[in-house]
Formats: structure tokens, C-alpha cells, sequence
């Protein structure tokens, strides 16, 4: 994505209306150097702030008390904006912006646009689509909450805070929502993942939710259902041992029934008790036998048939006797063996493995059991006992609970229905979402081989890591150092070396998302003194040492970013703008092509310059 700032404009608080501006030129490294308290690490701070920061890092000691407003001329995608957001009040940001969607930038800001509203713009600029939301959620993340392009610039800042830091790389990660945000977004920003294939995602997960809703509506109904039915059973069950209704009626039969028997007040209980029980356990005890007789019948028919093995067996050489020459044959051996071939031929029909005999005998076994389960099924709805009333005040209680419970559970009789989820399986099965596990690895070595370039351009400075490979730690989004050969990740302590690594990391990510013609992160990095690790060395060194010295470093780094420049420019065709904020002479790095310098903060000019402040007293 297209990003590059123009200027960054601060208007004064005095009524003079005086406006401090910097300008940039695009696709350069713009390097503001110069001395400490100058401002140079506000630029960064006010870049932030103007793109909808809810909370600032701007000095308030004599920049952002001098200020009324702070603004940026940028160009997104060959369109010229200008942003203005109205100065903080201490420790409150401003909600007022100014908006031109032609770059205009007014004598003063006034308040034209909302916050909302002037997101909304920009993230259609910075394809963030509407509908594309987090995932998952965290503490300070919600799920489906919507993707924020803030969350996509921590992708373009490397500030002083962490330029030298040896485990964090990315701007922001003591704030809870951002530290959430980076690897729900990560994958989006280097082209791992494409918003099409979030969407399918997001689709399918919600579909899947709704599933396990639906099913899990589906189990209780049908828990309910059955909880009714067994409560329905109790109550017919002790109505049945009273007689006061036929003990042989189902369920449904029998609650009508005893809702009849209760509106007529009994005229008459049934006679016949028991009965019913008695006859079934008498045809289960009787089925029962049966299965037993069939099983024995069943084992001995085996043993017969194992017994027949043996004598097939013995019988087999009958066909080598036959047509033997050597054997002396009596007049009987022709009438022998033909009579032993007739036995051996009736004991191989016999001995097939499957007779009708074995079929008959498991279906009747598999009939009988059947019949057990439904006689048994059928007895738990009848009376083991039989039970009377003591007198007519004992019966006309027991109708009253009865009529209450009835009346309690008729409601439950006007279930949910169950709910068919053929459809929403189908749904789901139908959304193809891409596996990225495979697309995820090709990236990380892609970018492992981009680092290995960076570190060859650099290696004297890298001393003792110079011939070492890169290894991108996907799980915590940071640069480590292997040895060649070895499967040993080094710390590769030093102060200097976490800074190359930040660089490399930064700049091979970039290359990789310009391959990719990923459209979520601008084309845009600010860096904030990259010569932090060795500030305040020596300069007066022996070329034999220069090499090695602080100062060759720093340059190194320089190089490094020239050079991706310049690649970015002639063999990617592309375009790219870095804003690094130094405190180096300007002579580190005077011999390079593109490497621009915008102002050096020094003798008096900064931020706010001197003179505007000399004016105000």
C-alpha cells in the first residue's frame, strides 16, 4: 500500500499564526539529526497522535504547550490528504480533527470531521474491510470486535524503546490491545492470510456455533422428553397398582384413562390385578429357556461338525489309493473305495460351512431376545404389587395429588421441536476455508532468505554472528541467530546486534509484503535512532580498527537502509519512504544516493525552534 508523508505541520499557539513545517520527500530515507531534546522523537509521537492515538507520548514542557494543533500532509494510494488533530490537553487527546481529501492545508485547523467518520476513510484506504473482524478475543480484545489499521502500524515504527530490545520487536506490546492485536493481524499484514479467506472462516465458526446451539437445544428437549415420560410412567404406574385404570394401557392410554377416572370420580376400579405382570415374566422365563436350549443345540451342532473335520480328513487319501499302480488290488478294492469316495463325498456336504440348520438357529436365537427386550420394556409400565385404599378419603387424596401432578406436567406436553440441522451441515461442509499452515512456513523461510542478504551486506558489523542464518520465531514475532549447522538459537547478546536484528526483521518483512502486493500496511517506516547502542563513541580511530569501531556500525546501518531503498526502487519497481530521527554528523552518511537529510536539530533549531520561543518572552 502507498504511503508517504509530505509534511508534518504543527500551528502555533500565538496569535501570530506562525506554522512550523517539515517536509519529505518520497521514496527516501529522510534522516532529522541533530542533539538530544531537540524534539526528534516527538515527530514520531505526533505521527501517532494524528492517526487516532486515544493516548499521547508529546512532551507537554515546550512543544505541546506551544501548540495549538498538530497535522500531516500524506499521500495514500496517489491521493493527497491532510489530517490535523487539535493539541492535547495534558494528558486528554483532542477529539477534534480537521479533514482535506485534496491535501489543502488551512491558515488555522477547525474541527470539520469526526473520528469516526475520518477512520472510516482512511481504512477503505488501507482495505480494511468492514466485515472483517478479531477472531478471537482476548482480555482486552472482545472477538468480532473490527479490525483497526492502527493495529496494521505497528508494522511501520521501530521507536527508541525497543530498538534495542533483545526479545520485544514491535512498538505498543505493553498495551494490552495491541500486544492481543499483533498476532490476530499478523498473518493478514504479510500476506499469509487473505481477507476472503477470514471471511469463509468467520463464516463457518459462526455456523459451527450455532450448530453446537442447535444440538445442544436438540439434548435438552430430548432430556426433557424423556424426564416428562418417566414422571408420566410413575404417576400411570401407582394408578395401575390401585386398579384405578387397566394395567395392560400404554402410557398415553393410561394418563387419558386416569384423567377420565378423575373427571367421573371413579365409578369402578378394575378387577383384574397383576395379571398382566405375572404372564409376562411366566413368557420371559419360557423365552429365556428357549434362547438356552438353541444355544446348547447350537454348540453340540459345532462339535458335530468339528467331529466330521476329522473324518473328511481321514478319508482324503481314498483319491491317492485309487489311482495308485503299485497298489496289489483284490477283486473287492474297486467296491471299497468307491464305497469310501460315496462317504467322503456325503461328509463334504455334510461339513459346508453355512448350512440352513446354522442360519435357522441365529435367527430364532435373535427372534427370541427380541421378544425378551419388548416383554421387559412392556413390565416396566406395570404394578409389581397390588395396592388398595384404606378408605374413600385415602382414594379421593391420592386423585387429588394425581390431578395436581397431571396438571403440572401438561405443559411439558408442548415441546420445541427438534430442530433438523441437515441444513446448517450442509453449510458448513460447503465453505471451503484454505489450510495457511503451508503458506505461513513458505513466508518464514522467504523472509529467513531476505534477512540472510541483509546480514551478508552487513557482516563485519555483525562480528562474531557475521556468517550466522536467521530463524524468524514465528510464535513470538521476533529475530534470533543460529549457527550454522547446529540446531543452537543464540542470544546474540549485544546491544548493536539487537539493533541490526530490529532493522532486518523491519526491512525483510517489508520486502516481503512488497512481494506479496499486500494492501494492508503502508509502504512507510519511522525509525528512532538506529545509532542509540553506540552513542557518544569515539571518532578519532585507526583505520585498522575502523572496521570494527562504533562509528563503521553505524554507517552500516545506513548502508543497510540505502540499500533497500534502492532496491525497492530498481528491482521491485516499487515504492517506499523511511523517516529516521539521528543524533550523527551528517557525514555518516553523505555518500549515499538515497539518503535525504530534511533538517539537522542543532544551534538553536528544533521542533520548536528557539527563536519562536525567544519571540514569546
Amino acid at each position: 500500500m502507498k504511503f508517504s508523508i509530505k509534511k508534518i505541520i504543527l500551528w502555533m499557539n500565538d496569535e501570530g499564526g506562525y506554522r512550523r513545517e517539515l517536509k519529505f520527500e518520497e521514496d527516501k530515507v529522510n534522516v532529522i539529526t541533530g542533539e538530544s531534546n531537540t524534539g526528534k522523537t516527538a515527530i514520531l509521537h505526533i505521527v501517532d497522535y494524528c492517526l487516532f492515538a486515544s493516548k499521547h507520548k508529546i512532551a507537554e514542557s515546550q512543544i505541546n504547550e506551544n501548540v495549538a494543533w498538530y497535522g500531516l500532509n500524506f499521500k495514500v494510494n496517489d491521493k493527497d490528504f491532510t489530517i490535523a488533530r487539535k493539541s492535547p490537553n495534558k494528558n486528554s487527546v483532542s477529539s477534534d480533527y480537521y479533514f482535506s481529501s485534496t491535501g489543502k492545508i488551512p491558515e488555522l485547523p477547525s474541527p470539520n470531521m469526526t473520528e469516526g467518520s475520518l477512520k472510516e476513510i482512511l481504512e477503505t484506504e488501507f482495505n480494511i474491510d468492514k466485515d472483517v473482524k478479531i477472531p478471537f478475543g482476548g482480555k482486552s480484545l472482545k472477538a468480532d470486535s473490527k479490525i483497526s489499521l492502527r493495529y496494521f502500524m505497528l508494522f511501520c515504527t521501530i521507536s527508541g524503546d525497543i530498538i534495542q530490545h533483545s526479545e520485544v520487536f514491535f512498538d505498543k506490546q505493553n498495551d494490552n490491545r495491541y500486544r492481543e492485536a499483533l498476532p490476530r493481524v499478523f498473518d493478514l499484514a504479510v500476506g499469509i492470510e487473505t481477507v476472503e479467506n477470514i471471511l469463509k472462516r468467520e463464516k463457518k465458526l459462526s455456523l459451527q456455533a450455532r450448530l453446537v446451539k442447535i444440538e445442544k437445544k436438540n439434548k435438552q428437549i430430548s432430556e426433557r422428553k424423556s424426564e416428562f415420560h418417566e414422571d408420566l410412567q410413575s404417576i400411570a404406574m401407582e394408578a395401575k397398582e390401585y386398579g384405578l385404570i387397566d394395567e395392560v394401557d400404554d402410557i398415553p392410554s393410561s394418563i387419558e384413562s386416569l384423567k377420565s377416572v378423575i373427571d367421573d370420580g371413579i365409578n369402578q376400579a378394575y378387577s383384574a390385578k397383576g395379571n398382566r405382570f405375572d404372564k409376562i415374566i411366566s413368557e420371559k422365563n419360557l423365552l429365556e429357556r428357549k434362547v438356552r436350549n438353541l444355544m446348547r443345540f447350537q454348540s453340540a451342532y459345532n462339535e458335530y461338525k468339528s467331529s466330521l473335520n476329522v473324518i473328511e480328513d481321514s478319508l482324503k487319501p481314498v483319491e491317492y489309493w485309487r489311482n495308485k499302480d503299485e497298489i496289489v488290488k483284490t477283486s473287492i478294492f474297486d467296491t471299497l473305495i468307491t464305497s469310501l469316495e460315496e462317504d467322503l463325498q456325503k461328509i463334504k456336504h455334510l461339513n459346508k460351512k453355512r448350512t440352513p440348520i446354522d442360519g435357522k438357529t441365529t435367527d430364532e436365537i435373535a427372534a427370541c431376545r427380541r421378544l425378551i427386550n419388548e416383554l421387559e420394556q412392556e413390565a416396566k409400565g406395570l404394578p409389581r404389587q397390588v395396592k388398595s385404599f384404606g378408605d374413600d378419603r385415602d382414594k379421593y387424596i391420592f386423585l387429588g395429588q394425581t390431578k395436581t401432578k397431571l396438571d403440572l406436567y401438561h405443559p411439558k406436553n408442548d415441546f420445541d421441536k427438534i430442530i433438523s440441522t441437515a441444513e446448517i451441515e450442509g453449510q458448513i461442509s460447503s465453505i471451503q476455508v484454505i489450510d495457511t499452515t503451508e503458506s505461513r512456513e513458505l513466508c518464514v523461510k522467504v523472509l529467513e532468505e531476505i534477512i540472510q542478504d541483509y546480514m551478508k551486506l552487513v557482516e563485519p558489523s555483525l562480528e562474531n554472528y557475521g556468517g550466522y542464518l536467521p530463524v524468524f520465531n514465528y510464535k513470538d514475532k521476533k529475530l534470533d541467530f543460529r549457527k550454522p549447522k547446529t540446531t543452537y538459537v543464540e542470544a546474540a547478546g549485544s546491544s548493536s546486534n539487537d539493533m541490526f536484528k530490529h532493522l532486518f526483521m523491519f526491512l525483510g518483512l517489508h520486502e516481503l509484503m512488497l512481494t506479496k502486493n499486500t494492501n494492508h500496511v503502508p509502504s512507510f517506516l519511522l525509525i528512532d535512532q538506529p545509532s542509540r547502542p553506540y552513542y557518544g563513541e569515539e571518532e578519532n580511530v585507526s583505520e585498522t580498527r575502523l572496521q570494527h569501531s562504533d562509528r563503521a556500525k553505524v554507517i552500516d546501518a545506513f548502508k543497510l537502509l540505502d540499500g533497500f531503498i534502492g532496491n525497492v526502487l530498481s528491482d521491485m519497481k516499487q515504492s517506499f519512504q523511511m523517516i529516521v530521527f539521528e543524533h550523527v554528523p551528517k557525514d555518516y552518511f553523505d555518500d549515499f544516493d538515497n539518503i535525504h537529510l530534511v533538517e539537522e536539530f542543532r544551534d538553536g533549531n528544533a521542533l520548536v525552534p528557539q527563536k519562536y520561543l525567544n519571540s514569546l518572552k
